[in-house]
Order: C-alpha cells, then sequence, then structure tokens
C-alpha cells in the first residue's frame, strides 16, 4: 500500500508561545503553544479538552499590536496536545501570524499534528 504525502493549506513553523484556552464553560486553561500556521496551532494543555469542542484562544504575537483573541475548534487530541483550527479570524490577524511565521523555523511534522489542513 502506497501512502500519499499529506497536503496543506499553511506550512507549520515551530514556536514558544503561552497561551490561555478558555472552554465553552468559561473555564481558562494556561498551555503552550509550540506549532503555529496561518490557519490554527497545536498547544499542551493541563487537561483534555474534547475533539469538536469551540474554544477561545488569547495569545500574542510580537507582529499583533495588541493580544490576539480567536475562535478556534479542536481537531486533534493526543494525550495533553491539542490541534485547534482557528474558526474566526481577520484577514489583519492572519497576515500578523503569517509575518511572524516567516521568523520562525519551518516545522516538518506528520499530518496529526497541528490544526489544519
Amino acid at each position: 500500500m502506497d501512502s500519499w504525502p499529506v497536503q496543506r493549506r499553511f506550512p507549520r513553523y515551530r514556536t514558544d508561545l503561552p497561551i490561555t484556552v478558555r472552554n465553552r464553560l468559561e473555564q481558562d486553561f494556561e498551555g503552550h503553544c509550540n506549532v503555529i500556521a496561518e490557519g490554527g496551532l497545536s498547544v499542551t494543555l493541563p487537561e483534555a479538552i474534547a475533539v469538536g469542542s469551540v474554544v477561545l484562544l488569547q495569545f500574542v504575537v510580537p507582529t499583533h499590536p495588541t493580544p490576539l483573541r480567536v475562535w478556534a475548534v479542536v481537531r486533534y487530541l493526543i494525550g495533553l496536545q491539542h490541534g485547534l483550527e482557528f474558526t474566526s479570524i481577520t484577514e489583519g490577524e492572519r497576515l500578523s501570524i503569517r509575518q511572524f511565521c516567516n521568523e520562525l523555523t519551518l516545522q516538518s511534522i506528520s499530518g496529526a499534528q497541528t490544526g489544519s489542513r
């Protein structure tokens, strides 16, 4: 059986960002983002949040003048590592993330390791 390479919409980049994730019950979880892309990110949290859950993210990238507050959906969960896909992001926020990513090291990782394809 042949395997095909995973085609992604956005390249992934290694990073090291603190992040706050708020669930629908308005519980905040302090986490750590280690991979980011224009379409989402990967974050380690102290507790698991179910796949399909909608969460509010708050994090800072140096290329954006204010903290980003972006809605996302949990796309995968491996242990406490969550793949989150942005669901509401403005073009200005996306541009700031793109500019930030351009300053980072491209990450070569398998298909299940980040928030969006």
